[in-house]
């Protein structure tokens, strides 16, 4: 320990001497965000804290069942938004906190799809995630009322991205 501590202070050291502590900086910020986009693998591992919609500006559908949303679906003749998530999942909050909350986002969203929220490592969630193949969190899936995939990511992404997924679901449904 002792001696990664002093070749971090050396480090520390020559960096400052040089003036490039800034772009180190940006360096580790751009890494940290990176990993942070790129999603969560799943450890098999469930977390004691619990995700809430409370902060999430999409209205998300409550329904331990896939099938009663694609019924629900099927009547409003809509597209089904699933964020296929898990609890202890950094970038899955990220989405929560900054994208889902977004006004236009939010309005747009809740306008065009039934949104709905599935927790993949509890009941119903497990059976929907392995459904639609989701090994990385958040998996963004947008489905008809069959429950045929219409666009799809894994990893979180921003605003824009999901409004141009939004979009590819749209056009793929068709009139």
């Amino acid at each position: 320990m002792s001696s990664v501590l002093c070749n971090f202070t050396v480090v520390c050291y020559v960096l400052r001497k040089t003036q490039s502590m800034k772009i180190l900086i940006h360096l580790i910020l751009g890494l940290c965000l990176l990993s942070l986009l790129s999603g969560c693998k799943s450890t098999g591992k469930t977390a004691d804290v619990e995700t809430t919609n409370s902060r999430s500006g999409l209205n998300f559908v409550k329904s331990d069942r896939l099938s009663k949303v694609l019924e629900k679906a099927s009547r409003t003749d809509q597209i089904v938004f699933m964020d296929i998530y898990t609890t202890w999942c950094a970038p899955c909050k990220l989405m929560d906190e900054y994208v889902f909350t977004d006004p236009d986002t939010r309005k747009f969203m809740n306008e065009n799809f039934i949104n709905y929220k599935v927790d993949a490592e509890k009941g119903n969630g497990q059976t929907v995630a392995t459904m639609y193949g989701a090994s990385t969190y958040p998996t963004l899936v947008f489905v008809d009322k069959n429950g045929r995939v219409l666009a799809r990511r894994q990893g979180a992404t921003t605003i824009t991205e999901l409004k141009n997924l939004a979009q590819e679901a749209l056009l793929a449904k068709g009139p």
